[in-house]
């Protein structure tokens, strides 16, 4: 019994063996000389026509100025799909005229260089113009019915259309097979998913966990904006979702409780502009009220921190885990 025990398992090994081996050689194929950088639908085009049906193409959309959150979304495409492709594109239809479009960072030869250290076949880099030759305030959008009363969505009025309308464009575009988010956006997360379950798109959605400093403060493109005393500050978005955490973890279910613990560690340091605390359901982005008995709450907090705007989120989970296995 033990020699058959240890020729399975001989052969699971070789068998692993040779799907990580036709791994990297896939890799190695797309990927030898760093990502070919493309900049028009057409040429893009081309270049997917000639990608096996049989090889599954993952996407990660970013705006670029890409950080260690961005390459860890890369690193899971890698491993699931193969070949990887990377856009990047600052979408004007997603700000607002009072937000930051002209000054959000554009690092594009900075980001392929980072790129060509990860398995990315194709940076597909477009043009405003190339995305909405009709000008992007005179192109046909997506929108969420009821987004805009919800947290981030009330906070920034048309932002999830344009996020909803360019995803739409670059999955039809790109045709990935998986398409990676981090978490840290979660209300785009849901949008997205959302997006792709009302519209039948053939594509698999996988949200990343959010990747932190060693302080805890989420990765983003806009904490180069931070002076460093700002910086300072900014771990306190998660010190005060990990507060709400706690007392959830206690057995506190009251809404308004949750919400009260994060504003109360929020309100401790006076450079913080709190712009909303949100406790709403994981599954839609919906707002709870009163005394919650889901097993999963969506917990989310937007301030104003000098002139830089950040958002954090968290997943609230009381699922029972399995028996043996350890918590997160």
């Amino acid at each position: 019994r033990r020699v058959h025990g240890d020729l399975r398992f001989f052969f699971m090994l070789r068998q692993l063996t040779a799907t990580l081996s036709r791994r990297v050689f896939e890799h190695r194929r797309y990927a030898s000389s760093g990502p070919r950088v493309i900049h028009s639908v057409a040429e893009y085009r081309a270049w997917r026509a000639q990608v096996p049906p049989t090889q599954k193409v993952g996407f990660v959309p970013t705006m670029g100025a890409l950080h260690d959150g961005h390459i860890e979304l890369v690193r899971r495409a890698a491993f699931e799909c193969e070949p990887v492709v990377v856009s990047i594109f600052v979408n004007p239809k997603q700000f607002a005229p009072h937000e930051d479009f002209d000054k959000y960072p554009r690092t594009l030869e900075r980001d392929v260089e980072l790129l060509k250290q990860q398995s990315v076949s194709v940076v597909f880099a477009p043009s405003a113009k190339e995305m909405y030759p009709q000008g992007h305030n005179d192109c046909m959008y997506i929108d969420m019915p009821n987004i805009e009363q919800r947290a981030e969505g009330a906070s920034r009025p048309g932002f999830f259309r344009g996020v909803s309308t360019v995803v739409t464009k670059l999955f039809n575009i790109v045709q990935p097979s998986k398409a990676f988010f981090g978490q840290k956006d979660g209300m785009q997360c849901i949008v997205v998913q959302r997006l792709v379950q009302d519209l039948n798109m053939p594509l698999e959605v996988v949200v990343v966990p959010t990747v932190r400093e060693s302080d805890g403060l989420a990765m983003s493109s806009r904490n180069m904006y931070l002076t460093s005393e700002e910086r300072e500050v900014a771990p306190i978005l998660y010190t005060s979702l990990m507060a709400a955490r706690n007392l959830f973890d206690q057995g506190e279910r009251d809404v308004n409780k949750l919400k009260e613990r994060a504003e109360e560690v929020l309100s401790s340091e006076p450079a913080v502009v709190p712009q909303y605390v949100s406790v709403a359901d994981p599954r839609n982005g919906g707002e709870l009220s009163g005394s919650s008995d889901l097993d999963r709450l969506f917990v989310s907090i937007a301030v104003k921190l000098g002139s830089t705007r950040l958002i954090d989120c968290e997943i609230f989970d009381r699922t029972p885990k399995p028996e043996g296995s350890e918590a997160s």
